[in-house]
């Protein structure tokens, strides 16, 4: 058996049909492989491509820049996410596979498919794969291009992680492959950005999500699911999504001819403007958490359709009395809920920002042509808002110093960081409906700001005389909607609310099982010698004891609010101290402290839950 097959028959026995992916794909003669030898004896590869021509291995000492490469590295724990592209020399996945002790979870990129199976016909990768998670990612193999490698680093390149995360790209392959190094850079940067972009969010937001969360749960006695929408709107209507950046200034007075001939779905900063316009949105937003009354506090808002989460300000919800609809955001109580309504599961991709969640929601109920109204995500005239959100008039701001995109109508335009990702968010997601819906369109009618790709810029006059013409009455539509839960179902979700409470005495009571056999490893680790028997005895009493709390619906909200500490104690499962003693020490304190602040947590949760649901109805 050749090195070759032996290698095919490793990859399948990991990865179910991947040798067969690799035999039945079809190289395109993208690359010229050829073979020389160092002068030490070993064969080395030299790639000529668009009129270049580059060594992928040094002609001395094939493997010393590797070697020096992983002395670099320093001591890698277990886990460590190692994110690579390329293989054409690949001394340097050798020297990281052989010469790292602890398992690691290795990323492979490989921009060419010719390059990947002189790779399999070089080495045997057999022991590599049996001590490492080792995935390769390799263009030309069916399921696998550079666009969908976020995919595979999403899942390995986790925020507990990413400040032990190593990143490399081999000699050579940003000049034969300038673009697909781009996108392999870009998926890395973007997934560490959304981690960190999550934890940072979930910290912000820990404090006060749960009272909101509880708040806000009453309302799903008698509110709506968004997939219900499916049933009652036309999907040969466009949807007008109306943000409130600077350019709604320029055209807002247009929407009156829209009213009536598409659905009006208006963001939270754009209801007051839109309002003292004489228009009214078939529809609102309301997403965020610390999102201010102040905003949407007029009578004529009251009763306007809304679509929220269990998560947004409830002083809002409070406020407006007219139907409320809710998408599964994915807490666990919530979702029991969601099921018992019959009504089949729908969430919206939310892009970080109100408008983006409605964009999204459009597209999943079927609507097949989108308008933008407002959406600069830039300063368009360096203002950061339309006139009437926050204040009367908007203030312009010194923007000398902000990243510049391209914009609309402008070369350059000025805008933030999370405005950027935004942009990013619908240059990407757009792209991806495409790939699938040939008919989806998309015309960017904001007449002002950062440019958008795959949209069609009109005004927002042209687009409402192309596109506005049939005659739809959105209200009437909505009301022929039942609230989700029926009678039976409702009476079963306020007993369901009301026994929370319950549910985290349970937590309490399990959680204090789990703290005694922290403390027991303790004692354990205060010997001068540990009984190794009983060590591992313990320690698999306590993983089985976590997977209990873990499996607690109430737990999520747990682990959500102590997000700092929840992190801190993923990050500890994949350190390894110099001896049992201390690593035993190390897991047993954190989890003391983590199980502590747990229960207290708990405690504080029962309470929330008894006030809130105590006279629910």
């Amino acid at each position: 058996m050749t090195i070759y097959e032996k290698n095919l028959e490793t990859l399948a026995a990991h990865y179910p049909e991947m040798d067969k992916r690799i035999r039945e794909a079809q190289a395109e003669s993208e690359v010229e492989i050829l073979e020389e030898s160092s002068y030490s004896g070993e064969t080395i590869l030299k790639i000529r491509k668009d009129e270049r021509c580059c060594y992928l291995n040094g002609k001395r000492d094939t493997e010393e820049l590797a070697r020096k490469w992983v002395e670099t590295l320093g001591e890698l724990q277990r886990d460590t996410p190692v994110l690579m592209m390329g293989v054409g020399n690949f001394t340097y996945l050798k020297e990281l596979a052989e010469q790292t002790e602890n398992p690691l979870t290795i990323v492979v990129y490989e921009p060419s498919l010719q390059i990947f199976r002189k790779f399999l016909e070089m080495t045997d990768i057999q022991k590599w794969m049996e001590k490492h998670l080792i995935i390769f990612w390799v263009d030309g193999l069916e399921g696998m291009d550079a666009k969908s490698m976020g995919d595979i680093i999403n899942q390995v390149l986790k925020y507990e992680l990413l400040d032990s995360a190593k990143y490399f790209i081999l000699p050579n392959y940003e000049v034969l492959f300038p673009e697909e190094t781009v996108l392999f850079v870009k998926s890395c940067r973007d997934t560490a950005l959304k981690e960190l972009s999550i934890y940072q969010t979930n910290k912000l937001f820990s404090e006060v999500m749960v009272k909101n969360l509880f708040s806000n749960a009453r309302y799903l006695c008698d509110g709506y699911k968004t997939t219900q929408l499916v049933e009652v709107i036309p999907r040969d209507i466009p949807g007008i999504v109306v943000a409130a950046g600077p350019s709604l200034n320029k055209n807002i007075h247009e929407l009156k001819k829209a009213k009536g001939k598409a659905f009006i779905f208006a963001v939270d900063t754009a209801i007051k403007p839109l309002l003292q316009a004489g228009i009214i949105p078939d529809m609102f937003a309301v997403i965020d958490a610390l999102k201010p009354i102040e905003l949407v506090q007029m009578e004529e808002a009251r009763d306007i359709p809304l679509l929220t989460t269990l998560n947004a300000a409830p002083e809002v919800l409070n406020y407006h009395r007219g139907m409320k609809f809710f998408f599964n955001e994915g807490y666990l109580f919530a979702e029991d809920i969601f099921e018992k309504s019959g009504h089949r599961t729908g969430d919206v991709s939310s892009g970080g920002s109100v408008a983006t969640n409605i964009f999204s929601l459009f597209y999943k109920i079927g609507i097949e042509t989108v308008i933008l109204v407002g959406q600069d995500l830039a300063y368009t005239g360096n203002k950061s808002y339309a006139d009437g959100t926050f204040q009367e008039k908007i203030e312009e701001v010194d923007t000398s110093y902000f990243m510049m995109v391209e914009g609309n109508f402008e070369k350059k335009v000025p805008t933030r960081t999370d405005l950027k990702l935004f942009i990013d968010w619908y240059n990407m997601y757009i792209e991806r409906i495409r790939e699938y819906d040939k008919e989806f369109r998309v015309i960017n009618a904001t007449e002002g700001g950062a440019k958008i790709q795959n949209t069609e810029l009109m005004t927002l006059e042209e687009a409402i005389k192309q596109v506005c013409n049939k005659e739809v009455d959105i209200r009437a539509c909505l009301e022929k909607l039942p609230p989700m839960l029926n009678e039976e179902a409702r009476e079963w979700t306020v007993e369901y609310l009301k026994r929370i409470p319950e549910e985290f005495q349970k937590l309490k009571k399990a959680a204090g099982k789990l703290k005694k056999l922290y403390q027991k490893l303790d004692k354990i680790c205060d010997k001068k010698n540990i009984d190794r028997k009983e060590y591992l005895s313990v320690l698999k009493k306590i993983e089985k004891q976590r997977q209990i709390i873990d499996g607690m619906k109430v737990y999520q909200m747990i682990s959500i609010t102590m997000s700092n500490a929840h992190y801190m104690l993923l990050a500890e499962q994949h350190l390894q101290e110099s001896s049992l003693q201390k690593e035993g020490k190390e897991i047993a304190q954190m989890g003391i402290t983590y199980i502590e602040d747990a229960i207290k947590c708990a405690a504080v949760f029962e309470k929330y839950a008894e006030d809130i649901f105590g006279d629910l109805s």
